[in-house]
């Protein structure tokens, strides 16, 4: 081979090897790129779910006959109050079930975790065997936490959102 040749040979080869490097570069971008909303921000992104929708308890309701106001949080704590703990249960997961989108899932708990005024709050209503198990075995969730007054005590609530798996 003469010198012009060899020349050539390196351009060449020099441009394939850039070639493959910025397709190789291009291949990871990509494949960030493409990673789920949730994966990209994990229990970050959960955590924020479950504060917003542990605050929308507080601004989500019905207008009574007078124009006033029943936030979601006021009818689930006058349930309470009441001794009525299957319809506050049903009541907040109806509120949970429109605020959350349709892939995230939840359990809510009012009360100490050991004997809980509210325990059994799931996207469905019933099988709680089943969502108990999923829950145990999430992967990973996000927690939000609040104090609410029942009857004249104040009493942790706790909102657990997670993504994986379904019952």
């Amino acid at each position: 081979m003469s010198r012009p040749d060899q020349c050539g040979f390196i351009f060449s080869l020099d441009a394939a090897l850039a070639v493959v490097i910025v397709m190789l570069a291009l291949a990871g971008v990509a494949r960030v790129g493409t990673l789920g909303f949730y994966e990209s921000y994990g229990y970050l992104r959960l955590e924020r779910y479950a504060n917003d929708a542990m605050e929308a308890l507080y601004n989500v309701g019905a207008l009574d006959e007078n124009g006033n106001l029943t936030t979601a949080y006021d009818n689930i704590r006058w349930l309470l109050d009441n001794g009525q703990t299957a319809q506050a249960e049903l009541t907040a997961e109806n509120w949970l079930i429109r605020i959350f989108p349709n892939d995230l899932y939840f359990k809510l708990v009012v009360g100490d975790e050991n004997s809980p005024l509210l325990d059994n709050v799931f996207p469905e209503y019933g099988n709680d065997d089943a969502w108990v198990a999923a829950f145990e075995n999430a992967e990973e969730f996000g927690v939000a936490q609040r104090v609410w007054v029942v009857g004249s005590e104040f009493v942790p609530a706790k909102l657990y959102v997670w993504r994986w798996p379904r019952p």
